[in-house]
């Protein structure tokens, strides 16, 4: 993370506020994306589970050492995807082909590197293509990698390690719950790939993205009636 960093900045001639690690504030950027993190996947949890598509069970077959060893790695696992696909290549892209295809080609990418996960199918595609498109626009509008970074750890450490579901199809095998998809309850648990493969986490990603568009929008707007 750290090398990426210094290279990024070397060669795009950016300095780290500009790649998006804004220096103020952030603790409060970082905790504000954690909080909106553990509400996404806590909405996908509770309405898969509201809608008996998985069975829970309590294991606590995991350590308080090993969880945050696991989250100390998953903060930086998220923060290097971000830096790479949001702080870096979205100012560069949008000036040559604007900030609509610049978001749709990123998560695009995004996608692509998901492609070899195990157990992928046409909703797991298109949902990861969401979360893509989901942090894009959060990014855009808030221009802070803190909190779209935090949100990003939040959601795979939570999925993986607290709620016990598969992590874009890896399986975990240490967590304090474990969700077990109900047979022929696929379309809404995620089946063998977890919740990002349910059509629970399409709804929620499309209506976080809808949401950010509007407020940017409206931020728009208010710029020019300002002028």
């Amino acid at each position: 993370l750290f090398l990426s960093i210094f290279l990024m900045a070397k060669i795009s001639k950016l300095n780290t506020e500009q790649l998006g690690f804004s220096k103020d504030n952030i603790l409060i950027s970082y905790l504000k994306g954690a909080l909106f993190g553990i509400l996404q996947i806590s909405i996908v949890f509770f309405i898969i589970f509201a809608l008996k598509a998985i069975d829970v069970y309590y294991v606590g077959n995991i350590s308080i050492l090993l969880l945050i060893k696991i989250f100390i790695i998953f903060i930086f696992q998220a923060l290097l995807e971000e830096i790479l696909f949001r702080g870096y290549l979205m100012p560069f892209f949008s000036k040559v082909i604007g900030i609509k295809f610049t978001i749709t080609l990123l998560s695009f990418l995004f996608t692509c590197i998901h492609l070899f996960n195990p157990n992928l199918d046409i909703i797991g595609l298109a949902n990861v293509f969401l979360a893509g498109v989901a942090f894009s626009l959060i990014y855009y509008y808030t221009g802070n990698l803190w909190l779209v970074g935090a949100m990003h750890t939040l959601w795979n450490f939570i999925l993986g390690f607290i709620v016990g579901s598969q992590i874009s199809g890896i399986i975990t095998y240490h967590s304090i719950f474990f969700s077990i998809p109900v047979e022929n309850k696929e379309l809404i648990s995620g089946g063998a790939f977890g919740f990002e493969a349910s059509i629970v986490t399409t709804i929620v990603e499309l209506a976080i993205s809808l949401f950010v568009i509007y407020l940017i929008k409206k931020e728009k707007l208010r710029g020019k009636i300002n002028e």
